[in-house]
């Protein structure tokens, strides 16, 4: 799959984004938007370049970032939600830098 220069530098932002939001959701508030603002540009990044990113995948993380957007659940099942979220992440980062090796 050859995603070109600027599919290639999206990539690579996209994965430190991705780790960088991995490392810091424990942090973080949950009511914070940046974790929103990635899962759009990585939706647009996935449905742009086919077969980069298993879509399953991507939804699974979606789904716990909104899930803990809209914070409605006990401690217990946040910090379940956040760990399915960073494993989710991790995935995706890796998928993200096999590609980025790969087209070197």
């Amino acid at each position: 799959m050859d995603v070109g220069n600027i599919g290639l530098l999206l990539t690579f932002c996209l994965g430190l984004a991705a780790i960088w939001i991995a490392f810091s959701r424990f942090r973080m508030r949950l009511d914070n938007s940046w974790p929103l603002i990635f899962y759009l540009a990585l939706v647009i990044y996935s449905n742009t370049y086919d077969r980069v990113l298993n879509p399953y995948l991507l939804y699974v993380a979606v789904i716990c970032a909104l899930l803990l957007r809209f914070e409605f659940m006990n401690e217990r099942i946040v910090y379940f939600v956040r760990i399915v979220e960073v494993a989710a992440l991790a995935l995706i980062a890796w998928r993200l830098g096999s590609v980025l090796i790969r087209a070197y």
